[in-house]
């Protein structure tokens, strides 16, 4: 078993292809050219990359990057060390493994540092093979003393039909169900990688002038598309549909391959930029099919910023067509949150392939994930049973509260809302309350009466039996906040304000009038200029919402309720609650960071989103 310090050194390369499998993204023909001469190692990919990303500057941002504090802190973390015990990492590792024996050379990050030039890219091809290519801009001497040249000798030298030389490497993958050939070349001015023989050949003649086979092409439509583009110090660029069809995507995508959010998107185009005070990042995405959200108006986007302000979580958006029950369903969750069965709406997410003879396959292939899991994921002759499945749902049920409350909507009309919350700390009490609220803008009068009435109905199916209801009474107090008192006292039955077009549902009257007293306080934030196209925004205040979350992860921990038991039974380590361990140490991991904003718009067969992280200050 390889020692963690071999394995921690080894994550930079690991992570650069999680970089481009993750992947969670130039301009119009008249300035075409600029974005072309940033993309120019896209010229050489050849055509069918599954994602492809380039650093403008690897060498100076790797540097960067084992010098931050994040880099120390992460591999010091327990999230870490449960992303060590994972089946995906375990692939990757034997992957690595099975290469670097092949050539005799372990790629530590000072290995990566020595083959790190400026100009650096790797597009993806195939997850499940591994099969990609490197670029990196380095000078002929620098090329020569890489470690990788260094072992030149084990190479077998050859040409491309047009003449170039490259060396390369058979190895046997896979668990030797592979053939593979790990290739390098040094044309003048840079260094590429492949670990396949075609994929070589093809950049070679992409370099020496061949057309028509270059990646820049496929991703001409994105770059057209994407006003403004400038590459910095990363770009990402995904075939987002190709992507969803393998079989790796759908396995460890934590959405799953059915993530409806991905529907029409074609592909995506992302910049980041890193500064002195944060990170930016901006992603332009071809989409066909996708309607075009209506856009906040000039005179709607001064409200837009007071309710950005009045939480630490808030995300203000646009209503489309489906406006009255996307306002009722969020209004219904704020007071009262719907009984819901929990009903499967997909299916298992891991194949159930079965044993061939014995009583396993009775029992199913997978009460353990043993090695098998690895060899029937890169299969693609695996059967396929139906065994262990759930039926799927036609549709969830519906809650009395929501249907009401929709009819009341439909009458209001409203054209925006805001999804606001935050944590807070009960007294000197272990506990913490999460509080949330709505604020909806109506373009005609909101029915109050109709509201109250809803809610009265919708708290004695929740809380009371027939013939033991209690007297209702709403009760507004002084602040002007509308609130529901049942009997002596029910707290947290929902409470309600009106100011002008903006009706406020909070999920306690006490943060009710906490909202009142900031959307009246707000002054002018300042933020980036106003975007017409502009369908969503949303900001969270990670160093406000952490403490609150940290309380409650170590609550939850304390009971015993997030041990995760090891996989292997002769697995070493020890089990890494996924609560109290893993997301907690990514929040220290993340500490430096204080409020992320994100702005989405939109047009016809484009979207565009701009991301901003805000260090601490």
């Amino acid at each position: 078993m390889h020692s963690l310090f071999q394995m921690r050194h080894r994550l930079f390369y690991a992570g650069v292809v999680l970089l481009v499998i993750a992947g969670a993204l130039v301009v119009a023909a008249n300035r075409r050219a600029n974005a072309d001469d940033g993309l120019a190692l896209a010229r050489i990919m050849p055509k069918g990359a599954l994602a492809y990303v380039q650093a403008r500057d690897f060498s100076d941002l790797f540097a960067r990057w084992r010098k931050s504090q994040v880099h120390d802190r992460y591999y010091a973390s327990d999230s870490y060390r449960a992303f060590r015990r994972s089946r995906l990492w375990a692939k990757l590792n034997e992957r690595l493994n099975e290469f670097e024996t092949g050539v005799g050379l372990t790629l530590t990050e000072d290995v990566i540092a020595q083959m790190a030039g400026k100009a650096t890219a790797v597009a993806l091809y195939d997850m499940g093979k591994l099969e990609l290519a490197f670029i990196t801009e380095l000078s002929a001497a620098q090329a020569a003393a890489t470690p990788l040249l260094a072992r030149k000798a084990t190479f077998e030298v050859r040409t491309t039909p047009g003449g170039q030389a490259y060396l390369v490497r058979e190895l046997a993958t896979d668990g030797g169900r592979l053939r593979q050939g790990l290739c390098v070349a040094t044309p003048p001015g840079k260094l590429i990688v492949t670990t396949t023989e075609a994929l070589m050949q093809r950049a070679l003649d992409n370099l020496g002038g061949r057309s028509g086979d270059d990646l820049l092409t496929t991703m001409a439509p994105t770059l057209a598309i994407a006003d403004g583009f400038t590459p910095h110090d990363l770009t990402l660029w995904t075939d987002l549909p190709r992507l969803r069809k393998q079989v790796y995507f759908s396995y460890y995508w934590i959405h799953g391959a059915a993530a409806t959010d991905l529907d029409g998107i074609e592909a995506t185009l992302a910049d980041v930029e890193f500064t002195g005070d944060g990170v930016q990042e901006r992603r332009w995405s071809l989409t066909a099919g996708r309607p075009v959200p209506a856009a906040f108006t000039a005179q709607s986007q001064p409200m837009v910023e007071r309710l950005l302000d009045a939480a630490p979580f808030a995300v203000v958006e646009t209503l489309q067509n489906d406006a009255p029950e996307r306002a009722a369903r969020l209004a219904a969750q704020a007071v009262l949150p719907p009984l819901r069965l929990m009903i499967a709406t997909k299916q298992l997410r891991l194949r159930d392939i079965e044993d061939i003879a014995g009583d396993a396959a009775k029992r199913g292939r997978y009460q353990r994930l043993d090695a098998r899991f690895d060899r029937d994921l890169d299969d693609p002759n695996a059967p396929v049973t139906t065994a262990g499945k759930r039926p799927v749902s036609s549709s969830p049920l519906t809650d009395p509260l929501e249907t009401e409350l929709a009819n009341l909507f439909r009458a209001a009309q409203p054209t925006y809302l805001a999804r606001l919350g935050e944590t807070v700390a009960e007294g000197g009490s272990p506990f913490v309350a999460f509080e949330r609220a709505v604020a909806i803008r109506c373009a005609r009068p909101f029915d109050a009466k109709a509201y109250e009435a809803a809610i009265a109905r919708a708290v004695g199916r929740r809380f009371f039996i027939a013939g033991t209801m209690p007297s209702f009474e709403w009760q507004t107090l002084s602040s002007g906040v509308t609130t529901l008192r049942v009997g002596a006292s029910l707290e947290r039955c929902g409470a309600y304000f009106v100011s002008d077009d903006l009706v406020v549902i909070a999920r306690s009257a006490a943060y009710a009038e906490q909202l009142k007293a900031r959307l009246t306080a707000a002054g002018q934030p300042d933020r980036p200029a106003y975007n017409p196209s502009a369908y969503r925004q949303a900001v969270v205040r990670l160093r406000a919402l952490a403490p609150g979350y940290r309380q409650v992860v170590r609550m939850i921990g304390s009971a015993g309720v997030s041990g995760l038991t090891p996989l292997e039974e002769d697995a070493v380590d020890e089990p890494v609650a996924f609560l109290e361990q893993n997301i907690l140490s990514l929040l220290t991991v993340v500490e430096q960071f204080d409020t992320v904003t994100i702005e989405s718009a939109a047009g016809e067969g484009r979207l565009f989103e701009r991301v901003r992280y805000e260090f601490i200050r």
